[in-house]
């Protein structure tokens, strides 16, 4: 008996030819559905991409995070203490750049060469490099392209001293040679940083910070011995980002949700014209006794494998556009004549996708808990007809 029940519900799904009308209503209604959860996983991916290739870049090339008042003596015994965490001495200062073609406004980073060699995020990201490190600068390659610059050319670095004046302070400068070009494919770094030997700026330091890379240690096993100094984590450091990118996904998360429940308006209403459409079978299979907790199964069960094969191209497609977001944003772009991805809004030289399994588990449980509720509102007419009344 249930297998006939099961093949009668799968023959209302599949009876194209007879039931057009139908057969366009469930068309558009899982369109709906597909559309929802393929643009929700995408959309979700890319805003988990970038939240982690931004923290992951920040965290490589600026520390986990950073101590503003170590002295030399207490920084020589974390070094011994922590021989696996990488401790990175520098002065920043906000300089003036410029070359022959340009000029332009920087952060610079002084710090020893030996310390610039241990952090990997720039050093694996070094495309271009001199083997001389005399007094050497290194600069991204958007600033390159900025100055007209190449590894080997001169640069001035120009920056206000503690000498005071009527007229102000008195402008230091210095003549560097470019010894390497940085890519890191963030545009802020590649853009406004530049690195050089510290050796260099003794008459440009400011006060002096130490960049703290845990390497995979615990934030634990250190935050004992600095409590008594001043640091910021690189969370704090950049609390705003964090925050906003977490709004931002949670916004984004609820906006897509509508998407989702709109479908489910368009499943309720296809299942309540599926069954004006199927009244005369409904009044049959009433007449012929069976109950209507089954014939509800029948038309629940038509609504929900459609849900459910909706829902599962809709997870494949998320999917796919997810893993092919680049390509997607190039071609889009090509054809509206417009940049889609800004790099110098978003900091990125690429659009990044991460795809988090707990997110599209989130989006399935929420897809099929909303179609489960609006594939059984409209069950509640079929108790409402009545087979004897119908006739007379």
């Amino acid at each position: 008996m249930r297998k006939i029940f099961i093949k009668l519900s799968l023959s209302y799904i599949f009876n194209f030819k007879k039931d057009k009308a139908i057969s366009i209503s469930t068309f558009l209604s899982s369109i709906a559905i597909i559309l929802g959860i393929s643009i929700l996983i995408t959309v979700m991916s890319v805003m988990n991409g970038f939240r982690s290739e931004l923290m992951s870049s920040l965290v490589g090339i600026k520390g986990d995070f950073t101590i503003y008042d170590l002295d030399q003596t207490n920084l020589n015994s974390l070094k011994k203490k922590y021989p696996d965490i990488t401790f990175i001495e520098n002065v920043e200062n906000r300089v003036i750049v410029s070359s022959k073609e340009s000029i332009e406004g920087v952060i610079m980073k002084s710090l020893k060469i030996n310390d610039f060699k241990s952090m990997q995020m720039l050093t694996d990201n070094l495309f271009e490099l001199e083997s001389s490190f005399d007094n050497w600068v290194f600069i991204g390659i958007e600033l390159a392209q900025q100055l007209d610059l190449k590894v080997g050319d001169e640069i001035s670095i120009h920056n206000s001293g503690s000498e005071m004046t009527i007229l102000g302070p008195v402008l230091n400068s210095t003549i560097l040679k470019v010894k390497g070009i940085f890519n890191l494919g963030m545009y802020e770094f590649d853009r406004y940083y530049i690195y050089s030997n510290i050796f260099s700026f003794k008459n440009l330091q400011n006060q002096s910070l130490i960049d703290v890379y845990l390497n995979n240690h615990n934030s634990k096993d250190i935050a004992s011995d600095i409590k008594n100094f001043s640091y910021l984590s690189w969370s704090e450091q950049n609390l705003s980002l964090s925050q906003a990118l977490n709004t931002e996904k949670n916004v984004m998360f609820i906006i897509l949700f509508f998407i989702i429940i709109i479908s489910c308006f368009t499943i309720i209403s296809n299942q309540i014209f599926f069954i004006k459409e199927k009244f005369k079978d409904i009044i049959l299979l009433k007449s012929l006794g069976i109950e209507n907790y089954i014939i509800n199964i029948i038309f629940f069960i038509n609504s929900f494998i459609i849900s459910i094969i909706s829902i599962l191209i809709g997870t494949i497609l998320g999917l796919i556009f997810s893993i092919n977001i680049g390509i997607i944003e190039k071609i889009l772009s090509y054809l509206l004549d417009y940049s889609l991805f800004n790099n110098e809004i978003y900091y990125l030289s690429k659009l990044p996708y991460e795809i988090n399994l707990a997110d599209i588990l989130l989006i399935i449980i929420i897809a099929l808990s909303s179609v489960l509720i609006a594939s059984i509102i409209p069950l509640f007419r079929i108790y409402k007809i009545k087979p004897n009344l119908v006739l007379r």
